[in-house]
């Protein structure tokens, strides 16, 4: 009994992270093959850089600190893209009013480069009068995208060599006209603005491990003052939302629950009480860590017959995270795993050193279930829980 439940207890543990891993495979097997090539993994991307241009923007998506080495020379890597695109040019000039994307794909083992072109017709035609002359208008952007495709060594056993994982990076280019990548290249700032990402993107804790600690830059290279370059501790979908989510990125709460538990054959009246350290750093996940107490309380009869109540204290701690979205992962947007230890005892169930471990699941808002294994007696006995809490 002891070792199926000791069994159990670590399926529990491992339950989440192989939860989302299967999410994540699941998403990227759903993607099309031409989709995998002209489109960067989101999985791996740790890096984001946002970089004003005096046409558009540019957008640096990375999977580590290294990958800014094969954008060194991405003034050469721009001029190789429009020499290669000068053969469409009159397809492309065909759609003047609409906009166009184009993905350049770049893969160091083979001498060929893939190409894709989307072109869109424009949201109706829009014109302007001037002085009686009439000409027509282009509102929307052109994208340019600059993909490589790259690989690096995964996670070896002892001495096994590792496999090697393949994985792309991207440059992006949001410009008014495809061809304005010639004023781009004219302005010959791109290899000082990598150099200046590459070496404002180096810290003690990014290069610690860059996949659990992802950064994004924001870089203005015209503008001088102290929000020129702005670096951020984790992943921002914008340039725009980034002083919203740094105003909520870590906070302190407290919060309380009421509900029930099951120990053994018994249901006893709970609930719990503490204080949370909430995290946004990842993005649009919420992480958290949290430390409370929560009482059981049992109730009994005296020799004189009269009702008494015991009642045991547990002080706790938990992390786990609120997610912005459900993705399929859990039950609901909310998970955590705990561990807990017996303060206080007064009757019940539990003797000496008592500890539980647990995971608590919201099944829907303001309802979660805690399934627990409690080890009381100093180890010697173990026994299931169960916790419903509303809040």
């Amino acid at each position: 009994m002891k070792k199926l439940t000791l069994i159990t207890a670590l399926m529990m543990i491992s339950l989440a992270g192989k939860l989302r891993a299967q999410s994540y495979v699941a998403k990227q097997m759903a993607k099309s093959k031409t989709d995998q090539t002209f489109n960067a993994n989101e999985g791996l991307i740790n890096i984001k850089d946002y970089v004003v241009l005096k046409e558009g923007r540019m957008i640096l998506e990375l999977s580590d600190l290294h990958d800014y080495e094969s954008f060194r020379n991405l003034d050469s890597i721009l001029v190789g893209f429009r020499n290669d695109i000068a053969f469409y040019k009159d397809s492309l000039q065909a759609n003047a009013t609409g906009h166009v994307r184009i993905d350049y794909v770049i893969n160091s083992e083979y001498s060929f480069k893939k190409i894709r072109f989307k072109k869109y017709n424009a949201d109706g035609n829009i014109f302007m009068n001037q002085d009686g002359e009439i000409s027509k208008l282009k509102f929307e952007q052109d994208t340019v995208r600059i993909v490589i495709q790259k690989s690096k060594p995964g996670i070896a056993r002892r001495k096994n060599a590792p496999c090697m994982i393949p994985y792309t990076i991207q440059a992006t280019f949001l410009i008014g006209n495809y061809y304005d990548i010639d004023k781009i290249l004219a302005d010959k700032v791109l290899n000082h603005i990598v150099d200046t990402l590459e070496k404002g993107s180096q810290s003690k804790r990014a290069r610690k491990n860059i996949y659990s600690n992802p950064i994004s830059v924001v870089y203005n290279p015209y503008y001088s003052g102290r929000y020129g370059f702005q670096r951020y501790d984790w992943l921002i979908d914008n340039e725009y939302d980034t002083y919203r989510f740094k105003h909520k990125s870590r906070f302190v709460s407290v919060n309380a629950n009421l509900g029930a538990g099951l120990v053994r054959n018994t249901v006893t009246p709970t609930g719990d009480a503490g204080i949370q350290y909430n995290d946004y750093a990842r993005g649009e996940d919420m992480d958290f860590l949290r430390v409370f107490v929560s009482p059981y309380y049992f109730f009994s009869k005296n020799e004189g017959g009269q009702n008494v109540v015991n009642y045991n204290w547990f002080v706790n701690v938990d992390i786990g995270s609120v997610y912005d979205a459900n993705m399929n992962r859990w039950l609901g947007k909310k998970c955590s795993f705990g561990i807990g230890y017996l303060v206080y005892q007064k009757g019940g169930y539990f003797t000496n050193n008592t500890f539980k471990v647990f995971t608590d699941l919201q099944v829907m808002p303001r309802f979660n279930i805690v399934p627990e294994i409690i080890f009381t007696d100093n180890f010697k006995q173990i026994f299931p829980g169960f916790t419903i809490k509303l809040f």
